[in-house]
Protein backbone atom coordinates (compact mmCIF):
# COMPACT_ATOMS: atom_id res chain seq x y z
CA UNK A 1 0.00 0.00 0.00
CA UNK A 2 1.53 3.26 -0.91
CA UNK A 3 2.64 6.15 1.73
CA UNK A 4 1.02 9.58 0.64
CA UNK A 5 2.44 11.15 3.66
CA UNK A 6 6.22 10.53 1.76
CA UNK A 7 6.99 13.85 -0.28
CA UNK A 8 10.40 14.77 -2.72
CA UNK A 9 10.36 17.75 -0.77
CA UNK A 10 11.05 15.74 2.90
CA UNK A 11 13.78 13.60 0.93
CA UNK A 12 15.57 17.07 0.02
CA UNK A 13 15.29 18.37 3.68
CA UNK A 14 17.25 15.36 4.68
CA UNK A 15 19.69 15.34 2.38
CA UNK A 16 20.57 18.96 3.31
CA UNK A 17 20.23 18.59 6.56
CA UNK A 18 22.97 16.10 6.36
CA UNK A 19 25.59 18.03 3.88
CA UNK A 20 25.07 21.62 5.57
CA UNK A 21 25.76 19.41 8.99
CA UNK A 22 28.56 17.24 8.00
CA UNK A 23 30.37 20.58 6.38
CA UNK A 24 29.83 22.19 9.70
CA UNK A 25 27.69 24.57 8.11
CA UNK A 26 25.17 23.94 11.03
CA UNK A 27 26.66 22.85 14.31
CA UNK A 28 24.35 20.03 15.45
CA UNK A 29 25.09 21.14 19.01
CA UNK A 30 23.23 24.74 18.25
CA UNK A 31 20.06 23.64 17.90
CA UNK A 32 20.10 20.52 20.70
CA UNK A 33 16.70 21.21 22.82
CA UNK A 34 16.73 20.33 26.46
CA UNK A 35 12.84 20.72 26.67
CA UNK A 36 12.52 17.94 24.14
CA UNK A 37 15.97 15.60 24.86
CA UNK A 38 16.92 15.85 20.94
CA UNK A 39 18.61 17.65 18.35
CA UNK A 40 16.13 19.91 15.92
CA UNK A 41 17.08 20.30 12.26
CA UNK A 42 16.79 23.98 11.67
CA UNK A 43 15.45 23.37 8.00
CA UNK A 44 11.90 23.56 9.00
CA UNK A 45 8.43 23.86 7.22
CA UNK A 46 6.35 27.46 6.23
CA UNK A 47 4.61 28.10 9.57
CA UNK A 48 3.51 30.71 12.14
CA UNK A 49 6.91 32.06 13.08
CA UNK A 50 6.28 32.33 16.91
CA UNK A 51 6.10 28.28 17.14
CA UNK A 52 9.77 28.40 16.43
CA UNK A 53 10.61 31.00 18.21
CA UNK A 54 12.00 29.11 21.56
CA UNK A 55 13.59 26.62 19.45
CA UNK A 56 15.86 29.07 16.75
CA UNK A 57 16.21 32.39 18.13
CA UNK A 58 19.06 34.09 17.08
CA UNK A 59 19.94 31.41 15.22
CA UNK A 60 20.37 30.78 11.19
CA UNK A 61 17.58 28.58 9.89
CA UNK A 62 15.83 27.50 6.48
CA UNK A 63 12.28 27.50 5.86
CA UNK A 64 10.88 25.60 2.85
CA UNK A 65 7.86 25.49 0.97
CA UNK A 66 6.70 23.83 -2.09
CA UNK A 67 5.42 26.53 -4.54
CA UNK A 68 5.10 24.58 -7.66
CA UNK A 69 4.41 21.16 -8.75
CA UNK A 70 3.12 19.69 -12.26
CA UNK A 71 3.67 16.23 -14.45
CA UNK A 72 5.75 16.41 -17.84
CA UNK A 73 4.35 15.02 -21.21
CA UNK A 74 5.51 11.67 -19.45
CA UNK A 75 3.75 11.65 -16.42
CA UNK A 76 6.51 9.25 -14.89
CA UNK A 77 8.23 12.47 -13.96
CA UNK A 78 6.91 15.04 -11.83
CA UNK A 79 8.62 18.77 -11.77
CA UNK A 80 8.82 20.63 -8.29
CA UNK A 81 9.82 23.86 -7.24
CA UNK A 82 10.73 24.13 -3.31
CA UNK A 83 11.44 27.64 -1.81
CA UNK A 84 14.17 27.76 0.85
CA UNK A 85 14.61 30.96 2.74
CA UNK A 86 17.16 30.95 4.33
CA UNK A 87 17.39 33.39 7.74
CA UNK A 88 20.22 34.79 9.39
CA UNK A 89 21.25 37.40 11.98
CA UNK A 90 24.52 37.32 10.25
CA UNK A 91 25.23 37.98 6.21
CA UNK A 92 28.15 35.81 6.15
CA UNK A 93 26.20 33.07 7.12
CA UNK A 94 23.60 33.33 4.46
CA UNK A 95 26.48 34.11 1.82
CA UNK A 96 27.86 30.89 2.80
CA UNK A 97 24.14 29.08 3.00
CA UNK A 98 23.48 30.23 -0.63
CA UNK A 99 27.01 29.57 -2.26
CA UNK A 100 26.67 26.09 -0.66
CA UNK A 101 23.15 25.43 -2.51
CA UNK A 102 24.81 26.63 -5.63
CA UNK A 103 27.94 24.73 -5.59
CA UNK A 104 25.78 21.49 -4.42
CA UNK A 105 22.58 22.19 -7.22
CA UNK A 106 24.47 24.19 -9.83
CA UNK A 107 25.18 20.82 -12.10
CA UNK A 108 21.72 19.55 -12.34
CA UNK A 109 22.19 15.61 -13.40
CA UNK A 110 25.00 15.23 -11.45
CA UNK A 111 23.04 17.01 -8.30
CA UNK A 112 20.40 13.94 -8.39
CA UNK A 113 22.87 11.23 -8.65
CA UNK A 114 24.13 12.21 -5.34
CA UNK A 115 21.19 12.95 -3.85
CA UNK A 116 20.09 9.27 -5.23
CA UNK A 117 23.66 7.41 -4.13
CA UNK A 118 23.34 9.01 -0.43
CA UNK A 119 22.69 6.05 1.55
CA UNK A 120 19.80 8.17 3.44
CA UNK A 121 17.36 8.59 0.41
CA UNK A 122 14.16 7.01 0.92
CA UNK A 123 13.71 3.85 -2.29
CA UNK A 124 10.05 5.33 -3.38
CA UNK A 125 12.21 8.04 -5.25
CA UNK A 126 14.30 8.45 -8.17
CA UNK A 127 16.18 12.11 -8.64
CA UNK A 128 16.66 12.92 -12.50
CA UNK A 129 17.71 16.63 -11.88
CA UNK A 130 18.24 19.51 -9.35
CA UNK A 131 19.17 22.97 -10.01
CA UNK A 132 18.83 26.12 -8.34
CA UNK A 133 15.79 28.09 -10.42
CA UNK A 134 16.37 31.27 -8.62
CA UNK A 135 18.26 33.05 -5.98
CA UNK A 136 17.27 36.65 -4.86
CA UNK A 137 19.21 39.13 -3.12
CA UNK A 138 19.80 38.93 0.88
CA UNK A 139 17.63 41.82 2.46
CA UNK A 140 16.58 42.63 6.33
CA UNK A 141 13.97 40.02 6.84
CA UNK A 142 10.44 41.62 6.93
CA UNK A 143 9.50 38.45 9.81
CA UNK A 144 11.98 38.06 11.83
CA UNK A 145 13.60 41.18 12.91
CA UNK A 146 17.61 41.29 13.39
CA UNK A 147 17.55 38.92 10.80
CA UNK A 148 18.84 38.94 6.88
CA UNK A 149 17.05 36.84 4.77
CA UNK A 150 17.52 35.57 1.14
CA UNK A 151 15.54 33.11 -0.94
CA UNK A 152 16.61 30.06 -3.03
CA UNK A 153 14.40 28.45 -5.48
CA UNK A 154 15.28 24.49 -6.54
CA UNK A 155 13.31 23.10 -9.45
CA UNK A 156 13.25 19.61 -8.88
CA UNK A 157 12.66 16.45 -11.22
CA UNK A 158 11.88 13.09 -9.85
CA UNK A 159 10.13 9.57 -10.39
CA UNK A 160 8.08 8.13 -7.33
CA UNK A 161 8.53 4.58 -7.54
CA UNK A 162 4.91 2.65 -8.95
CA UNK A 163 3.74 -0.48 -9.19
CA UNK A 164 2.23 -2.19 -12.24
CA UNK A 165 -0.48 0.36 -13.10
CA UNK A 166 1.67 3.29 -12.27
CA UNK A 167 0.62 3.65 -8.86
CA UNK A 168 2.89 4.80 -6.32
CA UNK A 169 4.32 2.19 -4.37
Amino acid sequence: MANYKLDAMFEIRKFLWNRLSTLNIFNDEDYYSDNLNETLIPIVPVQQQPEMNQFLSGKKHIVYDKIGMSYESNWMICCEQILLTIYSPELLDIVEIRNFLTDEFRRMDESAKDVNRWAGLSDKFKFHSIHIADISSTAPSEEIQGFYAADVILEVKYSRITDGQGRFA
